[in-house]
């Protein structure tokens, strides 16, 4: 996917790791079980460095959240992000992760698809995933840039209420300017704000805008970084509702379990193509968008070259078992002692 933020971005993805959502409030009323809202918006990162014209890219966003209840009484978000470049250059790109919602915790990452690093670095800096209000205490309150950087902040918060709609829109902005570090080097968040609109009856998010501004001096260069991140409810609907899409989330499973499995592409691929077939044209394209994205990631880490190819023989699979003497003479079986444990193995020798 192009970018178009040569220094800017070089430096984030060797910066950034995988993404770590947000801490939010539990999801209370806004959690029912088979919900399904699908967000649509724009995204734009801009940045000016020195005197040189501004550069930016904008991207269409999508933020598809399924709530679902397990077996065991869990309630799980599968969230689904989708970025597709405006203007006609660079590549669409997904991901997905699952989500945990505790009234303890609020939501919380329980898996992302590994496979998807990059693509989870990318799209957490173009598009933060926010589903629910995150809480704010008096005092300072920690925001993410770039989707990595904590940055601690003294926090004001707002609200104004529509009462013919029924909605309640809660803003929170810095006070005032903060520094903080970024590889080194002193930075300055100018702005930040954060605004949701929500039903007062069910505290259903409809609407995320989070807009902030940073500058950092690297190498004598003034760099002045800006996002613009606008999302709106455009369907909410549930599963019972949208027999297509609990067809498609049927195949998507399959696939994301036989990529879990470490199974070859060419098991993987026909299950990503039915995911395809079902939703490509359907308002939940984000889906089978994800699906092969993950599909693409997989094939360039584990069968794009041999050690690859190696690598996706043993991942997942038992270690064999064998018998060696320890250091006081004694016989010790590999599968006995480590039956149960988690094991680390060191192999050293001399010559």
């Amino acid at each position: 996917m192009k970018t178009g933020f040569y220094t800017f971005s070089f430096l984030l993805c060797t910066a950034l790791g995988l993404l770590c959502p947000p801490p939010a409030e539990a999801a209370g009323d806004a959690f029912r079980p088979g919900q399904v809202i699908r967000y649509e918006g724009k995204t734009r990162i801009s940045q000016v460095v020195g005197e040189e014209k501004p550069q930016g890219d904008s991207f269409k966003g999508t933020l598809l959240s399924i709530s679902e209840t397990s077996p065991k009484g869990v309630n799980t978000i599968l969230a689904v992000r989708e970025l597709v470049p405006e203007g006609g250059e660079g590549s669409p790109i997904a991901c997905f992760d699952i989500l945990e919602s505790g009234r303890k915790y609020g939501l919380k990452a329980r898996e992302t698809a590994t496979e998807l690093e990059n693509a989870h670095q990318m799209i957490g800096i173009y598009l933060p995933l926010r589903l629910q209000i995150p809480p704010v205490k008096p005092g300072n309150h920690e925001v993410l840039i770039l989707n990595q950087i904590p940055v601690s902040i003294e926090c004001s918060r707002s609200y104004s209420r529509d009462a013919d709609e029924g909605q309640v829109v809660s803003t929170m902005s810095n006070a005032g300017k903060v520094s903080f570090d970024f590889r080194g080097n002193k930075a300055t968040l100018n702005s930040w704000k954060e605004s949701y609109t929500s039903s007062r009856k069910t505290g259903l998010v409809s609407r995320i805008s989070i807009d902030y501004e940073m500058s950092v001096t690297i190498n004598g260069n003034k760099i002045t970084l800006s996002l613009d991140c606008d999302l709106e409810a455009k369907e909410v609907t549930t599963l019972e509702k949208t027999p297509l899409l609990q067809e498609g989330l049927a195949a998507f499973r399959k696939s994301a379990g036989a990529f879990k499995g470490m199974k070859p592409s060419s098991e993987t691929r026909p299950l990503v193509d039915e995911t395809g077939k079902l939703l490509d044209k359907s308002p939940w394209s984000a889906l089978a968008r994800a699906a092969r994205t993950q599909l693409g990631g997989f094939v360039e880490t584990f069968e794009a070259d041999d050690a690859g190819k190696i690598l996706a023989k043993i991942l997942g699979k038992p270690a064999p078992d064998f018998t060696l003497a320890g250091l006081d003479g004694k016989q010790v079986n590999f599968r006995k002692e480590t039956a149960g444990k988690v094991t680390l193995l060191s192999f050293w020798g001399y010559g």
